[in-house]
């Protein structure tokens, strides 16, 4: 558990470099909004693919430790061409295998990590939270620090490359893939589609969820310098992160102990999402950046386990890193395309306002839409947990 924790101790150290500070690297190689926002679509594009051809690869070879290291050893060479890219080219083929490969890692780590626990969402949430612990010591690192330059992509891109040695040299110390040897034999998988109803309509909930969050992941970090007029992005990131560490370990007991359903968490989620973005809309200062980044805690904290949770729940065991991918390719990665696409033609046409104000629409069809289908989600489960 102590190798599973520090690997994602590490993961989301990456994530905490990689997050708010690829959009950065991206403007700092001269590209307008737009085009920042097109190469972030693309790369986007490339972060669905990545994760479903993986966990088919996965599912297929039972061989989850030896694609995850090949995943992060692809990603470090990408992340080390983008650091040094002049060209269109360059940088288009560095952002695509970065995102073919690192976006594949989370999805097949959350699978690991549910299969050694059989599940269990709260010792799940317990080792997750370790990542969120990551993501905020180094943000809070960078914060006092003034690390990384963000003028210099070398900067930046060395942060990524070093926490991804680390995250590597914690895969190397894994133990074989639990379902890997409840797989290995001649008993077919269970009769009928691997997963159920609740499955598809989970996926179209969360995606207009995820779209709204577009505008966060996406044009957070230069929302803070331009009109906002504050240089702290890693410190806002690691409040966000804060808040969000607290609500996961409880979402995972509570659905643990069945007092609350994923939907509950969904419902919860946005509309802490729609607040949030009406917030940064109305207050582009400080104090109001500060209480939005709070609701992070609903937004993400509270809901990422529970979707964890749900898809768990919702497909067949020797499917779930294929559900996990799933809901990490077209649960998240299509509407963060059509997001960062369509945020970077709002930013520069009408600016952030118009962006957070349009986008807190979308959180709120979320909560619709599970409303709508509200029996269909309290449906029993294609595993009991």
């Amino acid at each position: 558990m102590v190798n599973l924790s520090f690997s994602f101790f590490f993961v989301y150290c990456i994530v905490a470099v990689v997050s708010p500070y690829l959009q950065v690297m991206i403007h700092n190689l001269g590209y307008s909004y737009k085009t920042v926002g097109s190469l972030l679509s693309l790369y986007e594009v490339a972060a669905i693919i990545g994760p479903l051809a993986v966990a088919q690869w996965i599912d297929r070879t039972r061989g989850m430790k030896a694609a995850v290291l090949v995943c992060t050893l692809v990603s470090m060479a990408a992340m080390a061409l983008l650091m040094t890219s002049h060209t269109l080219a360059s940088t288009l083929f560095s952002l695509t295998f970065f995102a073919l490969t690192f976006r594949s890692i989370m999805p097949a780590l959350d699978s690991y990590a549910n299969n050694r626990f059989d599940g269990n969402s709260r010792s799940y949430s317990l080792v997750r939270s370790v990542g969120t612990v990551g993501f905020i010591a180094l943000s809070l690192f960078f914060a006092a620090s003034k690390l990384p330059n963000l003028q210099s992509n070398r900067s930046i891109g060395s942060w990524v490359l070093s926490t991804s040695l680390l995250f590597t040299l914690m895969v190397i110390g894994w133990a074989n893939d639990p379902k890997s040897s409840s797989l290995v034999g001649d008993d077919p998988p269970p009769p009928g589609p691997w997963y159920d109803r609740a499955f598809v309509v989970g996926m179209l909930i969360i995606a207009f969820n995820r779209f709204s969050l577009s505008a966060v992941t996406s044009f957070l970090s230069l929302f803070l310098v331009e009109e906002v007029g504050l240089n702290a992005i890693s410190l806002m990131n690691a409040i966000g992160a804060a808040s969000e560490f607290f609500a996961m370990i409880a979402a995972g007991i509570l659905l643990q102990r069945k007092r609350v359903l994923p939907y509950h968490l969904f419902i919860a989620s946005s509309a802490a999402m729609a607040v949030r973005l009406l917030i940064y809309a109305r207050y582009p200062t400080f104090m109001g950046v500060l209480v939005a980044q709070l609701l992070h805690s609903l937004g993400y904290g509270a809901f990422h386990p529970a979707a964890i949770f749900f898809v768990a729940r919702r497909v067949r065991r020797h499917r779930r890193t294929m559900g996990m991918s799933i809901y990490a390719s077209l649960g998240t990665g299509v509407p963060a395309v059509i997001g960062s696409l369509a945020g970077g033609v709002i930013v520069q046409n009408w600016g952030y306002r118009t962006l957070f104000v349009s986008y807190a629409g979308f959180a709120a069809l979320s909560l619709a839409v599970t409303l709508l289908f509200i029996k269909t989600m309290r449906q029993s489960p294609l595993e009991e947990i």
